[in-house]
C-alpha cells in the first residue's frame, strides 16, 4: 500500500479528527472512505442498505402535526 503526504488546512484536519473520533476510526481509514466515495467507487450492499433503513424507520413515530409544533414553537418564543 502506497503512503502519500497531503497539506490540509488546520481546520479542516479539526473536523477530520472529530470525525475520526466518533467513529473510533483511523484518520486513513475514514480518508480512504472519503476518496472511494467521491469516486463513485463506494458502493452499499443492498440488504445492508435495507437493513439499516429498517433500524432507522424502527424509531419513527408516524405522522407529524406540523401545525401544532409550529404554535408550540411559536408559544415557547413569546
Amino acid at each position: 500500500m502506497a503512503k502519500v503526504m497531503i497539506s490540509i488546512p488546520d481546520a479542516l484536519l479539526s473536523a477530520l479528527d472529530a470525525e475520526v473520533s466518533r467513529r473510533k476510526t483511523s484518520r486513513s481509514a475514514l480518508l480512504q472512505d472519503a476518496a472511494r466515495r467521491e469516486l463513485g467507487l463506494l458502493r452499499r450492499d443492498r440488504d445492508e442498505l435495507l437493513a439499516d433503513l429498517d433500524a432507522l424507520s424502527s424509531s419513527w413515530a408516524g405522522p407529524v402535526d406540523a401545525a401544532a409544533l409550529v404554535r408550540a414553537d411559536r408559544r415557547r418564543d413569546a
